[in-house]
């Protein structure tokens, strides 16, 4: 079997780490991979094959690379699967859907399209133009429109695909991301891992993590801090950004740290191998998931591997890995959320709860994100003969 896809270059993140997990998913059951890109992607396999395009600037996501994209990828993308004899096209994301599209009418290919999250709020974060918006929401419903099977990650993200799509006979199917195992020799004692990094002993610490960007709402948990009644917390933001935008973001959290006062009680970790996080999480009081919008954020998953009290926002994805009232909070309430935040720290009783439920959700999420997205995305190919005649 070989199947081909696209990423036109990796940057650290969930999303980013979940395609190499599918590609490698797919290498490991023999699966010959053929790949779109700008920028080499670092896999070791025999049966992996990138194909890069190199793109004559070192700033390969910026305005010039996404045309080049959309230009020049649709067309290459078709002759390498004609040349290449593709049985599958994947499309990790909607961008990717539309480029493969146009294989996949041609070459009359299957298409599976993983959705991670909703592009467009992302262009908004970041100020873009409305037309940019709308482009971006038009390239969205042309790919999803060639799609024979999309695979989403949160529940509100499929009932949007539906309801907007209106095709009926496209399967649109939720595969939950997992907790991945931690990896971890040997725990390293707690006051180790706080004096690391400047946290007096005695303190509570409050953590959160992912890419630095506005639709993570981190401002709110900074002005929180002041309002909290215990004044030995200290928070821990672990990630950084991966776009000017973002830089210019968390130079903004700085500065608001600074002007409430508190910057000498918020450390910026910057990016962090797996191993290290999950030291900070077992050194950690509670995990606070402050965000606007997301797919279905791996550090909350991965702070509930660790055994870490989590709060997040009552927001899509996360509804899907919290579910319960206690463990939600109104991302735009900074009342609501101080309170809570004191509340846990203050009330044993209340925090016991909140470790259960959270031992309770964490099992749910247990289980092989790997064999699970392999089966279902090879299943499309069997079933191609029924697919082809939706379209």
């Amino acid at each position: 079997m070989k199947i081909m896809t696209a990423m036109y270059t990796l940057k650290r993140g969930g999303a980013y780490d979940r395609f190499k997990m599918m590609l490698e998913a797919f290498l490991e059951r023999n699966v010959e991979v053929h790949c779109l890109s700008l920028t080499p992607i670092q896999m070791n396999h025999s049966l992996f094959h990138n194909h890069i395009m190199h793109f004559p600037s070192k700033k390969s996501d910026g305005l010039m690379a996404r045309i080049l994209v959309l230009v020049v990828f649709p067309p290459w993308c078709v002759w390498l699967g004609w040349r290449n004899r593709i049985d599958l096209l994947i499309a990790f994301g909607s961008l990717y859907a539309f480029i493969e599209s146009f294989s996949k009418w041609l070459l009359r290919k299957p298409m599976v399209t993983f959705i991670r999250g909703n592009s467009s709020f992302g262009l908004q974060m970041r100020n873009s133009f409305r037309y940019a918006v709308y482009l971006n929401r038009g390239i969205e419903k042309f790919g999803l429109h060639f799609s024979d099977r999309i695979i989403t990650n949160n529940t509100a993200i499929q009932e949007e695909i539906l309801k907007s799509s209106g095709k009926r006979n496209t399967e649109v199917l939720v595969i939950f991301n997992d907790i991945p195992p931690m990896d971890m020799h040997e725990p390293e004692d707690i006051s180790k891992t706080r004096d690391k990094y400047g946290v007096p002993r005695g303190t509570k610490v409050l953590v959160t993590a992912g890419v630095l960007n506005r639709g993570k709402n981190i401002e709110l948990l900074i002005k929180c801090l002041p309002k909290i009644e215990e004044k030995n917390v200290y928070v821990l933001i672990i990630g950084d950004g991966s776009t000017q935008a973002d830089l210019y973001y968390r130079r903004s959290l700085l500065g608001l740290a600074r002007k409430l006062e508190v910057d000498q009680r918020i450390i910026f970790t910057g990016w962090l191998g797996k191993e290290e996080l999950w030291k900070i999480y077992l050194a950690s009081d509670l995990f606070v998931l402050p965000s606007l919008s997301e797919g279905m954020p791996n550090a909350l998953l991965e702070a509930l591997g660790a055994g870490l009290p989590c709060i997040g926002s009552n927001i899509a994805g996360v509804k899907d890995i919290l579910q319960h009232e206690d463990l939600m909070f109104d991302p735009e309430d900074e009342r609501a959320l101080v309170s809570k935040i004191q509340q846990l720290l203050s009330d044993r009783q209340c925090l016991d709860k909140v470790k259960r439920l959270c031992g309770e959700r964490k099992n749910v999420f247990v289980f092989d994100w790997k064999d699970t997205v392999s089966k279902i995305v090879m299943q499309s190919l069997y079933l191609k003969r029924q697919l082809f005649f939706v379209h």
